[in-house]
């Protein structure tokens, strides 16, 4: 079977470049044995564009026959044979060097412009989704579906971890353009504990944390927070009151890292960074002293410090150590005490070197954790499960209430990236105000791209929406009418 292209072009009100384009796209792709044809797809209606939903109607209403498509924006002319529209084994962006943008990619995972999918591919995504009006996000939300979908992509990794780094109240939450692309991960092997609703751990302090939070000290753990519902979950504290690392959920939803300390007149100072469920997450809270600030690290990413005036801890000197709790589960590994507040380069070699980072912190700066929680040994005393906790030189014996099981796991410290194969199609820009710096356009206010930057950062990308539910099947739009044109063929849609 010989491969037909669909060159589908959302349009609208633009006939001047619709003028040029036609008979350039046609000169182009003359003798080079391609069997396309263009549909321009005409928006007929005064609702904001919507680039996907145009896109997904052309594809519903053309033939069987077309085997891949081609999404191209109306104002960028092919002009060298990297240009190459033939049958894509996998979704292919072609539009990496455009006038308009400086020949540079707008921002690193910028799948817009002139990008080719086999039918097969975008039927397994569900096309584009139908939500996005007005300026942005239907390509990066078609990129996620591809991914979602299983469609082969190319895997890098965020030397940045941009995804590490939620911001609420920004427009775009991932500062999407800081992503540094790599091809080389960074991991290191865990000992993780996973506990289960209706088990924790507790147990006395070891001689070397007697009087560990009365000056400076730094608590680090891995977590994941595996809990279904969950009020609050205690991950390592001194108990009552409760001194140490939490996870919380607020009224609307979003679970929080908490980091909380208590005086000695029983008044407590927290700081906490929203944190992504289901995903090992390296958690550290530090207590400095000498500047009387706490100070709470999320993924070596996230900061938030609180200054503390004048105060004192909370005597927790015969108080146990809790680790977990009954309500929810959680699952923890490698957590390292130190009694000193660690530097901020300190933090990042412990974050990427892991337990092996201890020996160089111990010989050449000197300094020595008061405990390392690996959860290596388990046995029972008088009928009642205990595990030896620590491998330092004090160890903890901790007594478990409830079920456990213990693992090793790689984890990733960088944020995988998919992104589509690129060519090095180079494109004339036909005049486009505004369009020289889409990354600017995102961050003007605009009540369009903020609603859309709601939608795929807020739903789709945290799987509140189903992309199966939303796309081509269950398109709505009217046809008031197709005809072939010279070159073209118009459809003129109703969205």
């Amino acid at each position: 079977m010989i491969d037909k292209l669909a060159i589908i072009v959302p349009y609208r009100d633009r006939q001047a470049h619709l003028n040029v384009f036609i008979p350039h796209m046609n000169r182009f792709l003359a003798n080079k044995g391609i069997d396309y044809t263009i549909f321009i797809a005409e928006q007929a209606d005064d609702r904001p564009f919507n680039y996907g939903k145009l896109c997904n109607a052309v594809i519903n209403e053309i033939p069987k026959e077309y085997t891949y498509f081609c999404f191209h924006d109306i104002d960028m002319l092919p002009i060298n044979d990297s240009c190459d529209y033939n049958y894509p084994a996998a979704p292919t962006h072609l539009a990496t060097n455009v006038e308009a943008h400086n020949n540079k990619l707008p921002y690193p995972q910028y799948f817009g412009g002139v990008v080719l999918i086999n039918r097969e591919d975008f039927e397994m995504a569900n096309g584009y989704s139908n939500e996005y009006w007005g300026y942005g996000f239907e390509d990066l939300d078609l990129l996620m579906r591809l991914e979602k979908a299983g469609v082969y992509l190319e895997q890098y990794y965020d030397a940045q971890q941009v995804y590490s780094y939620y911001d609420l109240w920004d427009v775009l939450p991932y500062r999407i353009e800081n992503v540094e692309i790599s091809n080389i991960n960074k991991t290191h092997t865990i000992k993780g504990i996973d506990l289960p609703k209706e088990t924790r751990l507790y147990g006395p302090q070891n001689s070397l944390m007697q009087g560990f939070t009365d000056s400076s000290f730094t608590i680090s753990l891995w977590f994941k927070d595996i809990s279904e519902v969950m009020q609050k979950i205690n991950l390592f504290a001194f108990d009552g009151p409760d001194t140490g690392l939490f996870l919380s959920e607020n009224e609307v939803g979003s679970r929080y890292l908490n980091g909380q300390i208590w005086s000695n007149t029983e008044h407590h100072f927290d700081v906490c960074i929203e944190y992504n469920k289901d995903k090992w997450n390296n958690a550290v809270l530090i207590y400095d002293k000498p500047n009387n600030k706490i100070k709470l690290v999320l993924n070596n990413k996230k900061v938030q410090e609180k200054k503390l005036g004048k105060f004192e801890t909370f005597n927790y000197s015969d108080r146990c150590i809790k680790i977990s709790d009954s309500q929810s589960a959680i699952q923890l590994a490698d957590i390292i005490t130190f009694s000193d507040s660690l530097t901020d380069e300190q933090l990042k070699k412990l974050y990427y070197d892991g337990i092996s980072y201890l020996d160089k912190l111990a010989s050449i700066e000197g300094l020595i954790p008061t405990n390392i929680f690996r959860f290596d040994t388990a046995y029972n005393v008088s009928g009642i499960a205990e595990l030896k906790l620590d491998k330092g030189k004090a160890g903890n014996h901790v007594k478990v209430e409830g079920k456990y099981s213990i693992f090793n796991e790689t984890i990733n410290l960088l944020d995988e990236i998919s992104l589509p194969t690129r060519l090095d199609g180079t494109y004339k820009s036909l005049i486009h105000v505004g369009d020289d710096n889409i990354i600017q356009k995102y961050y003007k206010y605009d009540p369009d791209v903020e609603e859309n930057a709601d939608i795929f950062f807020n739903e789709a990308l945290t799987d509140k929406i189903d992309f199966k539910k939303i796309g081509l099947s269950n398109i709505k739009y009217t046809i008031l009418n197709s005809e072939m044109k010279d070159g073209y063929t118009l459809l003129r849609i109703v969205t």
